[in-house]
This record gives structure tokens, sequence and C-alpha cells, in this order.
């Protein structure tokens, strides 16, 4: 299956607070008594049923997506979020953790039905990844060092009480819960991309993004600087056949002898220059740009790229989802116009 991590963008504005302390218990086990062959006897019998109690359940590669059938059986308070940092291992509560990563994920300025939203995504996402680790249904590893670093609103913590449980489900599994900050207009169709399961990933208008004022950003490059940037970035193995295979990508002159291949939502998915093709994330992370959603402008020796939105495009637009929390919309009304065909469901 094809992760969708590339495209999880996080914005980390998170404050330090607490810590945990461990604890070493010494016990006194008393010995065994090997002198009385009764109790010799007695141990071999019960060896047997000691290793069907303790592995009869077992079984390798078991799925358990099963399981995520009934998750309304299930209390929010069983699940633990296991953050795996270089400090050491902490048990944190679902709930606990998903208010500490709205903080940080999100305009905490924002209208409060938008949090809303932002927050079943966030917890959509984790159990998603629950039941994609194989792991147990309760159990969510992570690796977050920025995990308890910033101190929510009470408006934060509102929103997430106020959603305790709830979840985005399409086919009777939660969703990979994909948001960003701010589009070009439009959100991406996940199947240009090649992810074809997420098909909740829909293009959806998101006509006044402009009005965010981080809306439009550039970035000047010296052509020299432009070139050796390019040589050093991996080459993408795909040919321009794969790519014109879906008919809603376009391809168009860039600059010199770059092509640009664009997404129906005007999204860089590839460029190329010669024999190498690179992705558009590809190409957004090495020129430090704010989206794939780019235009070249040459300018004497020096090449200008502007950018439209902020992050990767797919899923809720965050500026979008306050614009509609302004207009009386609230989260469920948010969740359903960017994820087409899911339903909101309960631990």
């Amino acid at each position: 299956m094809k992760k969708l991590r590339v495209f999880q963008t996080v914005k980390t504005t998170d404050a330090a607070r607490g810590g945990s302390s461990l604890y070493s218990i010494k016990r006194s086990v008393p010995g065994f008594f090997t002198k009385s062959l009764g109790t010799v006897l007695l141990f071999l019998l019960m060896i047997p049923y000691l290793i069907t109690f303790l592995f009869g359940n077992l079984k390798e590669g078991e799925d358990n997506s099963s399981a995520w059938q009934n998750l309304d059986t299930i209390s929010e308070e069983d699940f633990l979020v296991v953050n795996e940092t270089v400090l050491g291992v902490e048990e944190i509560p679902l709930e606990l953790y998903i208010a500490d990563r709205l903080a940080r994920s999100i305009d905490n300025d924002f209208e409060l039905e938008a949090l809303k939203a932002q927050a079943v995504l966030i917890r959509s996402g984790l159990l998603l990844s629950a039941a994609e680790s194989g792991e147990g249904t309760r159990s969510i590893h992570i690796t977050d060092k920025d995990y308890g670093t910033i101190q929510g609103t009470e408006k934060i913590y509102e929103a997430a009480a106020q959603t305790k449980g709830v979840y985005l489900a399409y086919e009777n599994l939660p969703v990979s819960g994909s948001y960003f900050a701010v589009s070009n207009g439009s959100t991406r169709n996940s199947e240009e991309l090649g992810l074809t399961e997420y098909p909740y990933l829909k293009s959806v208008s998101c006509s006044r993004d402009f009005l965010s004022k981080d809306y439009a950003s550039s970035v000047r490059y010296d052509k020299t600087e432009f070139d050796r940037i390019w040589d050093k970035t991996l080459p993408f193995q795909i040919t321009e056949e794969e790519i014109l295979k879906n008919e809603t990508i376009s391809k168009e002159k860039g600059i010199d002898d770059i092509n640009l291949y664009r997404d129906s939502a005007g999204y860089v998915l590839y460029l190329s220059r010669g024999e190498k093709y690179i992705s558009g994330e590809q190409f957004r992370d090495a020129y430090l740009l704010s989206s794939a959603s780019f235009h070249f402008i040459e300018e004497d020796t020096k090449i200008i790229i502007t950018s439209e939105g902020v992050g990767h495009g797919l899923g809720m637009s965050q500026f979008t989802a306050n614009e509609m929390a302004k207009e009386g919309e609230d989260y469920i009304k948010i969740l359903s116009c960017f994820f087409p065909d899911t339903f909101l469901k309960k631990i």
C-alpha cells in the first residue's frame, strides 16, 4: 500500500510541559521447592496448559481489520498513544494526545467548528495507524518529539472534548485524516497522484482561499544555483507515457528545457529535464516552496518561482474550513464537504 506520509503536513508550534518519572520495583519471589516430587510432577503436567494459556491465542499474520467493525463497543480510554523518543517511551491517553496535537496543527484562533473538524481528522488518522500497524487495535505507536511543548487554549480543549471519540470512516475503516493550511483554489484528487487507496480524497473547490495572507509567496534563485539544486535532486522513476495515461494530467513548457505536468487542480505532479524526472513534491522540498502549485518567471540571470497555497493540497483546507465555520457551518458539514462518501462514527 502506498503511504500518505509524504502528504501529511503538520505545523508544529508546541511548548514544553511536564515530565515523567520511572520507578524500579524489586520483588521477593519464593524459591521453587525442588525436593518435593509431587510438586515437580504437578509442574510438568501443567506445562502444556501454561503454553496454551500464554500463546494459544496468537495467530501469525492475523488480519485485525475485523476488530474495526466494532469500534463502537470500545471506550476511547482503552486507547493509548505510545510515544517513542530518545528520552524514552511514554504512554499517553488518546484524547489527551489529540488535544496536544490539535494545538500544534492549526491556528488556535480559528472558529470552534473548524477546530472540531481538525480534531476529528487527527483522531481518524491515529486510529487508522493503529489498524494498519498490526500491533493490536488499542496501541498507537508514534514518534513525536514535540509532544507537550505547547499549552493549548481553552477553545482547543473544548474542540477536543466536544468531539471525544468521534472519527471519520470510509467503508468501516478510519480515514487518513489528511489536511493542509491553504489551497491554490481547490483541493487535489488522490487518484491523479496514484493514491487509489484513498478514494475519498476528491477535488473540492476552495474559492476563498486566495483571501488568506499566506496564499501567495515567491523565492528567487540564481540560474547556476537553480541548476545545482536540480542536479543533486534524486530522479523519480517514471516515464512521460506513464504520467499522461491519466487524461486529466496536462503537460506544459516551463523554463529552458523543463517540462511541467500538472494535475486537474493545477498542482505540479512531475517535472522533466532531458531524461530526468522529479516529482512536484520533491521540487517543492528542494527549492523551499510553500506548495507544489507554482510557476516560473525568468529575470536576467535569476529564476523566480511563485507559489499559490500552503501545503500538499490533499484533504481539508484549514482556511476554507474556518471560512465555512464563520458562515455558520458545523464540523459535520465541513468534513462532509472535503471527504465525500465518508461518515462519522464514535468509539
